[in-house]
This record gives structure tokens, sequence and C-alpha cells, in this order.
């Protein structure tokens, strides 16, 4: 004779992320002698921002120019967003080709081939949630042909120009320790950037309502048109495992060089705050650390 045992239901990915949570908080916020302290992370520079008033309210190594892995295709969302904008472009109905240079990038990938006419809107998508590399050259070879036509440039790889112009942004932002050489954020020693750059690039972009809708999508359903004229369906999950209580995006990175990276927006009904951190231990640490850093940080204001 057999005996019965319940089983628990299997928890939901919002339920683990609370008990986590949970977890964290009793890990790191014991005692009052250890309140003022920030928590010990492996991230080898932070930063917490007031993502309003663009306050730093506590930081680590905020400065220090490292890689910064995909953290990179928010200024490639920036870039594409304001030629966009001040083009009258209609993202929705505004379609750009995949070349066999931007299919073949290689590393974290939307799925592109070439020949694909994907939307511009979809492609933003694309870019921020599987964290494509394709659909971020994709952006960039498509884009850069507009800034060769508005700064009247007679050349042959419209993908120097598009890079220049995310240099000229970052200039324009005052990020002092930011260069970028690619619109992806593939192994680059001359991509570089710090905490505090990303941040303020950061919150420039949550001023944006459409690019707060993108960061905060969990999966994004895209119809992608072939070189041969047929339709297939496609689904894009978010990199960012940090998408409950409160947390609403930014944006994943990773490389060997650049380690585990992570840019969070977390917003209560009175506060929102930016987090950095780059170059973690390994990929799991960069969600728990932001979580620590948010915990101390809350403790501290409170």
């Amino acid at each position: 004779m057999r005996s019965n045992h319940l089983r628990q239901k299997p928890k939901s990915e919002e339920e683990r992320f609370a008990q986590r949570l949970q977890q964290v908080k009793n890990t790191y916020l014991i005692g009052a002698d250890e309140k003022n302290l920030a928590p010990k992370i492996t991230a080898k520079s932070w930063i917490i921002v007031d993502s309003q008033s663009g306050d730093v309210l506590y930081s680590f190594n905020e400065n220090q120019r490292r890689e910064i892995a995909s953290i990179t295709k928010i200024m490639t969302f920036y870039v594409v967003l304001n030629m966009c904008r001040s083009m009258n472009v209609q993202t929705n109905n505004t379609y750009a080709e995949v070349s066999f240079q931007a299919s073949s990038v290689g590393g974290t990938t939307a799925d592109l081939l070439k020949g694909d006419v994907v939307s511009i809107e979809d492609l933003f998508y694309g870019l921020m949630l599987p964290s494509g590399n394709d659909a971020a050259m994709t952006l960039a070879e498509n884009f850069g042909i507009y800034a060769m036509y508005q700064n009247k440039i007679k050349g042959k790889n419209p993908l120097i120009y598009f890079i220049q112009e995310m240099n000229n942004k970052a200039r324009e932002l005052r990020m002092s320790q930011t260069t970028y050489a690619n619109p992806h954020g593939l192994n680059n020693k001359n991509n570089v950037s710090s905490a505090y750059d990303v941040s303020k690039l950061c919150n420039q972009l949550l001023k944006d309502e459409f690019f707060r809708k993108v960061v905060n999508t969990k999966i994004h359903f895209s119809t992608i048109q072939d070189e041969e004229g047929f339709t297939r369906d496609v689904i894009w999950e978010n990199t960012n495992k940090l998408l409950y209580q409160g947390f609403k995006g930014i944006k994943t990175g990773n490389t060997s060089v650049a380690g585990p990276c992570l840019a969070s927006y977390y917003q209560t009904a009175s506060r929102s705050f930016t987090i950095v951190i780059l170059g973690c231990r390994n990929q799991e640490d960069r969600w728990s650390e932001t979580m620590q850093l948010l915990q101390w940080c809350l403790s501290q204001i409170q």
C-alpha cells in the first residue's frame, strides 16, 4: 500500500524572487553595528543614484573606466531614438534590412538572418531583450546612413559614423570616462565607460516613456519577413531576471573582459533609484548584489 505524499505547488518566478529578496534582507541587514556598512560584493565598481535628481547616493569606484559589454546597447538605443525623433520616423511602420555582417556578428542574438526586414520598433526590443548583437548592428548600419545624410558626409562605412554619433552623445551628456568603439559591446579595449557615466545615460533615457516600456518588457513577440517574402514569428525573452518587486529594467551585459554587469531601475511610490554594477564575479551575483545594494540604500535613507 503506497502512502500519499502531498506535493507543494511549484513557486512562481515572482514568489521565488520575493523569497530571494527576503533572504537578502535577512542576510545583509542584521544588527545595528553593520547597518551603516555597505555590503561586501564582488562587483569591481557600482553606483546608486536618485533617478529623478541624478544625485549620487552611494558608490564605489564609480569613475573607474571599464569595458561594459552589452550595457553599450543603451547608448545604441539612445542614438537611434534621437534620430527617429529628429526625423519624425514612425518606428512601428519603418523597416530596416539585416545585412550579412549584422546577421553574422556573433555573441548574443535576436536570431536575425541576412535579408530579414524588421520594423525599427521591433529592433529596439531585439536590441534590449535578448541583447541581440545582430539587432545592434542592423540599427547602427541603417542609422549610420542617416548620420551620413544629416552631416552631408560621403563615405562607404555608415557604421563608423554611427559610432561617432554614439561618442558625440556621450560628450553631450558629459560622460567623461566613456568612449564607444562598437554598437553592441563585444570585447574591445576602446569600448569603455564607468558606473557613473552609465547612470547618467540611464537617467536621461528613463525620462522617455517608450524606453521605460521596452526595458520593463519580459517577452516580446515579433513577425519578421525574410528575403524571400515569407514571414516567421519570433519570441524574444528579456535576459534581465530582475523585473519584479519594483525593479523595472534596464540592461544586462557580460563578456569575458567586462564580466557580468547590470544596470537597474527601481521604483517605489515616492522614489526611484538607478543602480549600476560592473564586473561581478559571476552572472548570478549581479542579481543578488543589486538587491543587496538596494536594501542597504533603503536602510540608510529611511
